[in-house]
């Protein structure tokens, strides 16, 4: 099952993110809403910028030891450089894409054995 996926993807994340530890232990992060990597995209191209869903598309963080499976709906990867000032760099190690279909999401999570129960 996939309830944090599933709302996720009808009322969004807003400016937050939403985590998903999976139930053979990996993790990964997924986004909806403004200045997220989704569709439809809160203020672009028509939509409004208060939209809250549902989505189509969404923003995928994977965290380390995660692989993004070898097709066309991972390939919006982007570098994951969050912070960078001339004092202070942080790189996350794992992988960001952006606009990944809801049901591609779906797949890696069941390929993974479901949304662990115990998500806190």
């Amino acid at each position: 099952m996939t309830p944090r996926l599933n709302l996720t993807a009808l009322q969004g994340t807003g400016y937050d993110a939403r985590a998903i530890h999976l139930a053979d232990g990996h993790r990964l992060s997924i986004a909806a809403g403004p200045r997220a990597g989704c569709l439809p995209a809160p203020g672009e191209d028509g939509t409004p910028d208060d939209y809250t869903g549902p989505f189509s598309h969404l923003e995928v963080y994977l965290f380390p030891g995660l692989d993004a499976p070898a097709d066309d709906a991972w390939q919006a990867e982007v570098d994951t450089v969050v912070l960078e000032t001339p004092c202070f760099a942080l790189k996350a190690e794992g992988r960001l894409f952006l606009t990944v279909p809801v049901d591609a999401v779906r797949a890696i999570i069941a390929a993974h054995g479901g949304e662990h129960p115990d998500q806190d």
